[in-house]
């Protein structure tokens, strides 16, 4: 039977089983059963879908990459001095630090100030959302009316601006090796 179905029987038997296979429903059963199991095995002659509708198909799910270009919109996500906690100083006392949490398309920025108002120290770090290179971002501060303040993250991201003044505090960083910046005010 798998002969037939492989064809590989002659023609004249080929003709012989044919016509058995017309008369007998149990052979005809078994050859049909022969044929599908057989032809499962066979390579398929399907041919592939054209590579640009693969790519569109591809792309529908596809996760869009952040293109960092120019300046990237900011937004507070939190400031303890506008949002305190309910459970400020956890031991009772009040904390004089100001934690700020900036957020922006590619990191959020944590902030705390803390020091008197007129000599303040800011500590703070770039998170990635993402995989970007947040070391070595230069990191400019203004506050109207006094000169700016530079400084660069080290490799965690982290950086420290000593001596602020009181003021508005007007951040502009930016990444290298692109040179993509984030501009935001606190």
């Amino acid at each position: 039977m798998i002969d037939l179905v492989e064809q590989k029987v002659r023609k004249s038997e080929r003709e012989r089983c044919q016509q058995h296979l017309t008369d007998c429903e149990g052979c005809t059963a078994e050859h049909e059963s022969w044929w599908t199991f057989l032809s499962g095995l066979a390579p398929s002659n399907l041919t592939d879908a054209p590579t640009e509708l693969l790519n569109e198909c591809i792309a529908i799910y596809q996760k869009p990459e952040q293109q960092l270009s120019g300046f990237q919109k900011a937004c507070v996500l939190f400031d303890s001095f506008l949002q305190p906690l309910a459970v400020t100083g956890l031991r009772g006392t009040m904390t004089e630090a100001r934690q700020v949490v900036v957020g922006t398309d590619a990191f959020d920025v944590h902030l705390k100030v803390s020091g008197k108002e007129s000599n303040q120290t800011i500590m703070a770090q770039l998170l990635p959302k993402g995989y970007i290179d947040v070391a070595d971002a230069e990191i400019q501060l203004r506050v109207p009316g006094h000169a700016a303040l530079l400084t660069r993250s080290n490799e965690f991201g982290q950086f420290t601006l000593k001596a602020v003044p009181s003021g508005p505090f007007f951040f502009l960083i930016t990444l290298p090796p692109s040179g993509n910046m984030v501009q935001f005010s606190v």
